[in-house]
Parts: structure tokens; sequence; C-alpha cells
């Protein structure tokens, strides 16, 4: 039996436990394992559905999750939803169980930072031990935890920073070192996160979870030269390899560098493209004009997912986007002498996308997916100019606010509906609403997907100045707050979106420099004050370029 810890003041409730996995053999016998080590209050599901039925209704203190469930999603996509719709929280413990070592089926499970991993065939004395370990560690961490699930990540970071103060257990340093970092990352400390990833490093250079600590941190940083060299490493190792090749592609396509990051993504197999990856290659093709190759891959993941519903739903909506998106620009492009041709190919899209919807939704029954369906049918309605329908759509669906965690493409396809029958005020308040999402939001795929999408509804609605004034504002305030790192990201929008101000251009140089960041992105300060240098600046802007040159030796 695992020592318990012992409270004379009350009896202590036993630890509840919920198993998912699909193999009702397998199923029986964790439960009987996990029975048999301690006094847990165990319940069964087969699937992430059941899970979340049960999350409704119970509390778990741990998950001990099976990565493949069969004709479902796979246990890391399960875990994000749940975490998504806000059941499952930080003070729940995470164990995955699975015979898959693909690296990518590793890598998918890392990113959820679980509190271990089984590899299966395992034995009762490896569960046994693992579950020892982790039990002694929630003594010290569940306070921290706690904190963490009602977002007082502050208060949960200086906890743990006193916990790593007072001569903590030594066996529990390197799990305390890993919920630091989840922490700074959470809170954007950034600079933070990559002096605690690089220590951690320094003493053991096989540390995964701080390999990719230190790579997000970068990535986010805006150190994309320091990131593209420690993926590089990674490359060669099999187990990291498929991952490392889909953040090099992020870092290709954060730098319109497209081709680049088709080939990287063409390293890792077709079959082991996840959501996201499929996503960015999408994306890479696309901004090639490589239409038809994007097609052809997301009709091959339809097929190949077809008896797992959820996951051929959540691609043929990605398809269905595409059409709408081949829509919107054929009816755009007034070029074509032949207005037949652009009718019927504008037909043709929107016929597809209509069928795609109906095919992911039909076993859909969340007030999230009908929205979803809602909004891009409207949409689907405005490119053939029939607002009235579109207008039909919005009275039953757009006097109800947006779910709550609505994702980023709902968000992006409501502003489109909004702008176009006219409600710009309405359209405005989602486009902020999402920026917000995004920027709490540390998935990067997500980011740089939605940005490309929300970069062309601001060229088509001629919204790129007031916007860059909106985000060199919000910088500015940053910057006052001292939170630079925050401010540089939206100096660099407010620089990228409108070029060509030196006010802009100056606040970027500015922040980068009392970072003492000499590149940002992909872009160099060098650079910055070479373009600023060429133009008329006021004598007040000369002086402060002066300074500027001085911080950074130029």
């Amino acid at each position: 039996m695992l020592a318990r810890p012992k409270n004379v003041s009350q009896q202590i409730r036993p630890l509840r436990v919920a198993i998912v996995e699909d193999n009702a053999t397998a199923r029986a016998n964790l439960r009987s394992h996990l029975l048999g080590i301690d006094n847990f209050e165990v319940a069964s599901y087969s699937n992430g559905n059941e899970l979340r039925n049960g999350l409704r209704l119970n509390n778990f203190d741990l998950i001990l999750m099976d990565f493949h469930l069969g004709q479902s999603k796979n246990g890391v996509e399960w875990v994000n939803l749940l975490a998504e719709q806000g059941l499952f929280k930080a003070s729940m413990g995470l164990v995955f169980i699975t015979s898959d070592g693909m690296p990518q089926t590793i890598g998918q499970i890392l990113d959820l930072h679980p509190d271990f991993i089984l590899i299966k065939p395992y034995t009762i004395k490896s569960l046994s031990t693992n579950l020892a370990h982790y039990l002694n560690l929630r003594k010290e961490t569940l306070p921290i935890l706690q904190l963490m699930s009602q977002n007082s990540n502050e208060q949960a970071l200086t906890l743990l920073t006193e916990k790593l103060r007072n001569n903590l257990n030594k066996r529990f340093i390197n799990d305390f070192l890993k919920l630091k970092g989840r922490l700074l990352i959470a809170e954007k400390q950034y600079s933070q996160a990559i002096s605690l990833y690089s220590t951690v490093l320094k003493k053991s250079s096989n540390v995964l979870w701080a390999h990719w600590g230190l790579i997000k941190s970068e990535f986010f940083t805006g150190k994309w030269q320091q990131c593209q060299s420690m993926l590089n490493h990674l490359i060669s190792e099999s187990l990291t390899k498929d991952k490392a090749y889909e953040w090099l592609a992020s870092v290709a396509i954060g730098k319109e560098e497209y081709s680049e990051a088709e080939i990287l993504l063409d390293n890792i197999k077709e079959s082991e493209l996840t959501m996201q990856a499929t996503r960015l290659k999408v994306l890479a093709l696309n901004m090639q004009d490589k239409h038809e190759h994007a097609q052809i891959l997301l009709e091959k993941k339809i097929q190949n997912n077809l008896t797992i519903q959820d996951r051929m739903s959540e691609y043929s909506l990605e398809l269905a986007r595409f059409h709408i998106q081949m829509a919107e620009t054929v009816a755009m492009n007034h070029s074509k002498p032949d207005k037949s041709s652009v009718i019927n190919e504008t037909q043709e899209n929107l016929t597809a996308a209509r069928k795609l919807i109906g095919r992911a939704c039909r076993t859909a029954n969340d007030r999230h997916a009908e929205m979803q369906k809602d909004y891009m049918l409207a949409l689907a309605y405005l490119i053939e100019g029939d607002k009235i329908r579109a207008k039909q759509i919005m009275e039953k669906t757009g006097n109800v606010s947006l779910v709550e965690n609505a994702k980023a493409s709902t968000m992006i396809d409501a502003v489109k509906v909004w702008f176009g029958i006219g409600q710009a005020d309405k359209a405005h308040e989602i486009l902020q609403d999402c920026d917000e999402y995004l920027r709490n939001h540390d998935n990067h795929i997500e980011r740089l997907v939605c940005t490309d999408k929300i970069s062309d509804i601001e060229e088509s609605q001629h919204l790129q100045k007031d916007r860059a004034l909106q985000s060199n504002d919000r910088g500015n305030a940053l910057y006052l707050s001292k939170e630079y790192a925050q401010a540089l990201s939206c100096f660099f929008k407010a620089y990228k979106m409108f070029p060509g101000i030196p006010a802009f251009s100056l606040n970027l140089l500015q922040c980068m420099a009392d970072l003492a960041q000499y590149e940002f992105q992909g872009i160099q300060a060098q650079d910055v004050f070479k373009e600023l240098q060429s133009i008329a600046l006021s004598q007040k802007n000369q002086v402060r370029l002066g300074h500027i040159k001085i911080k950074f030796g130029f």
C-alpha cells in the first residue's frame, strides 16, 4: 500500500480517479491494479464523451487517459477540448497510458505536461512507483494547482517560488521547475522562462520538457534565430523530429517563407500530421496559390479519419472553410471576362461547403457547433449576395453572444458576417474579442493561422491604419506598465500592418533596445535603424534615435 498523508483532525477522503480506456479488458485490469494499490474511488469510461459527462457531475483528482480511444478523438485532443470547456482543471492530475511510442504521439502528450506517462505493457511496479511519486508531490503542489484552477497564476507563482526557496525535497525540484516554467509562460514572463529552461538544460541536456519550454518561450519572445538553432538540433533525434519540423515550419510561416514551410512539413508523413500541423500546411499551400494541393490534403485527412467521427467532422469543417475562402476569392475576382464562369465556380465551392457543414454538424449537439454552422452558412449566403437569408440566420444566432470559449475561427466567421450585413460596430467588437483570445492562448499555430485570416479582413475592410494605431496605443500602455515583452509584440504588429510611420518604427526599435534584443520575429534591429536613418525625422525623433543607437552600440 502507498503511504497516505495523516490528518488527526479529519478523515481523509479517498482520491477520486477516472480511467479513460476504450478496451474493456485493459480498463478492468487498470481499475483492479489501482484498487490493489490504494483505497481510491475509481470511475471508468470508454471514451472522452463519457468522461465529459462524468466531469460535469464529479470533480476528479486524477485522470488516467489512454492515448488511442478507438472511434473518437485521441486522449490529447479530448484533454484540450475539456480544458477549453472549463471541465479539465489544473488541480487534476493527468497520466497518459499508451503503447504508441511514435514521436508525434509522445510530442502531443508532452505538450499537456502530464504528471507521468505509462508505456504499455507496463508493470504493476512501474504504476505503483509513479503513483507514489505523484501522490507525495501532490501534497506539496495542491495549493499551487488550486490557485491555477482559479486563474490566480500570479499567486500560484509566488507560492511556488517560496517553496523552491525553502529547501524543497530534492526529489521534487525538477517537478517544481517544470510547473514554474508552465506558470511563467502562462503569465507571459518569457524572459524568466528562458532563464529557467536554460539552467535546467545546462545541468542535463536530455530534459525534453525543458527543450520544448525553451523553444516556446523563444518563439513568443520573437527570438526566432535562437529558436531555429535549437530546433535544427532536435531534428536529428527520432523522438523529437516531427515536432521540431512543425515548429520550424511555424517560424517559416511567421517570416512569410511559405515555400520553406511546405518543404519542412513534407518531412512529416501526411498520416502523422496533427490537425494543427495540417492547418499550417494548408496555409503554406494557399499562400503559394497551390489551392488544389491544399484541397487534396484536406480530402485525404477526411478519408483517413472516416471511422473517427469527431476528427472527421473537424477536417470537414476545415475543408468547408477552404471552399468558402475559394468562393470569396473567385467572387471578388472581377478580372475574369466570363461572369458566368465566376458564378459557376463560386456556386460549386459553396455547394461543396454546405454539404461538408451538414456532414460535420449532423451529429453535433452542443451550442458552439450549432453557432459555428450558422455563421458559416450565413457567410455562404453573403458571398452569393443574399443578405436577406444571412440576416435571417443572424436573427436566430446573432442576438446571442458568442458562447464562452468560442474558437477563434468561429469569431472570424462572425466578424465577416457582421461586416457583410452592415453591422460594423458588432464586427469590431468581436474582432477585439478575437485579438484578446489569441493574446491569451499560447497555441502558436492557432495564432499564425488566425492572424492571416484577420489580415485578410483588415485589408478588405480597409482597417489597417486604425488597427495599427490601436495596436500602437496598446503597446504604449504596456510599455508604461513596464510590460516590455508584450509591448514589443504590439509595436511590431503596428509596424508590420501599416509600414512607413516613423513613430511605429521608433517604438519598435526603442522596445527592442530596452530588452537588449537585436532580432524580433525575423526583423533585425540594425535594419529598422537603417530604415529610420534614411527618412526625414523631427528633431525630437532624431534625438530619440541617437539614444537608441547608443543603447545598441551601432
